[in-house]
């Protein structure tokens, strides 16, 4: 889920978008993603990506369990990893009419 850290107590560089779990638990890699390659971009553009990324960090969960994308990049699986890419791929191409949202959905899962 995506949440904004808004606190008066962080300094403005780290009041941006995170992704959480379902106990509110900050998504590790998506984290670290957000703060390395998103630090300058626009914030709506910031939070249209890290929505994108929700949906993967979902599937991965309802296909292998709450914090299965950020165990599998932790371990380097390569197997489990392109397990939930392939799965998530073939979820955004079966939704029906394709839209500039999807090709876009795909890339950011990808980076």
């Amino acid at each position: 889920m995506y949440k904004r850290l808004r606190a008066n107590a962080l300094p403005a560089t780290l009041r941006q978008g995170v992704l959480v779990d379902h106990a509110g638990v900050p998504r590790f890699w998506a984290t670290v993603w957000v703060t390395l390659s998103l630090s300058d971009a626009a914030s709506s553009s910031a939070e249209r990506k890290l929505r994108f990324l929700d949906s993967l960090y979902c599937h991965a969960d309802s296909m292998m369990g709450c914090g299965a994308l950020d165990a599998a990049i932790h371990r380097i699986d390569v197997a489990s990893l392109a397990s939930i890419l392939e799965s998530w791929f073939v979820s955004i191409v079966n939704r029906g009419a394709s839209t500039p949202n999807d090709e876009a959905r795909w890339r950011v899962a990808i980076a």
